[in-house]
């Protein structure tokens, strides 16, 4: 009896081991700087820290990836004095679950995510998403107290899985930034970008069609004009 709950025990930790390797796995793009906090509801979310200033910028993924998307540009804005926490939406990257995560959630892991830089000393929040990263920050932004300091929605839809800009918009008062590609090859963006702009409540909002057809993190990596518009709405308001 000993020997067989010897070897069940062995056999848990080593499908344990295994687990927590795939999970680092998932993570090889980045090395340290790893933070795991949780959501309002006990989920537990992955984000990775880069740069020491005390102004944040939480960077949220769109729908068909992770936190490791938007690696480059969290370098870049790090380079340029901010503090930037890519994070991983629930049923994403490395957060938990592994399935059934509703989209009708991510808002509320960004309310985490920018609770737990705060916690750090971290003096001014931004959150910037991309696609289905820019519905859930714009929602957010909504909604978190005390409020963030700006939000930057690239490419992202009026709506996605429960999740309604247009509704919300409208009780934004933070400072929002809109980009969007005129011929998205995703569909059409700039045309949710306008309606999501055109009810918002903010004074301080502003809208940003460029020309050609990339979408959301695409957008960001391809276009210099892009990156000159988020940076500067940054630079402006930290």
């Amino acid at each position: 009896m000993k020997r067989a709950f010897l070897l069940v025990a062995v056999l848990a930790a080593a499908a344990s081991t295994a687990a927590a390797a795939t999970q680092r796995a998932e993570h090889s793009c980045v090395r340290g700087g790893e933070l795991r906090f949780k959501a309002a509801d006990g989920t537990k979310l992955v984000g990775h820290r880069f740069g020491t200033g005390t102004t944040a910028v939480i960077l949220a993924h769109q729908s068909a990836g992770d936190l490791c998307d938007w690696l480059p540009y969290a370098r870049r804005l790090a380079s340029r004095g901010y503090f930037v926490f890519p994070i991983d939406f629930r049923g994403y990257g490395s957060s938990q679950p592994r399935t059934g995560a509703a989209a009708t959630r991510f808002a509320g892991d960004l309310a985490a995510a920018t609770k737990a830089v705060r916690k750090l000393g971290k003096t001014k929040v931004f959150l910037v998403g991309a696609s289905m990263g820019g519905i859930a920050s714009l929602v957010a932004a909504a909604n978190v107290v005390p409020a963030v300091d700006g939000v930057v929605s690239v490419s992202a839809p009026a709506q996605f899985n429960g999740m309604d800009a247009v509704k919300t918009a409208p009780r934004l008062q933070v400072p929002v930034l809109y980009v969007a590609a005129e011929g998205d090859d995703y569909g059409d963006f700039s045309k949710d970008a306008k309606a999501m702009h055109a009810v918002t409540a903010s004074a301080d909002k502003r809208l940003e069609l460029l020309p050609g057809a990339l979408h959301g993190i695409e957008l960001m990596a391809g276009s210099a004009r892009a990156k000159a518009l988020v940076e500067g709405f940054l630079a402006g308001r930290s």
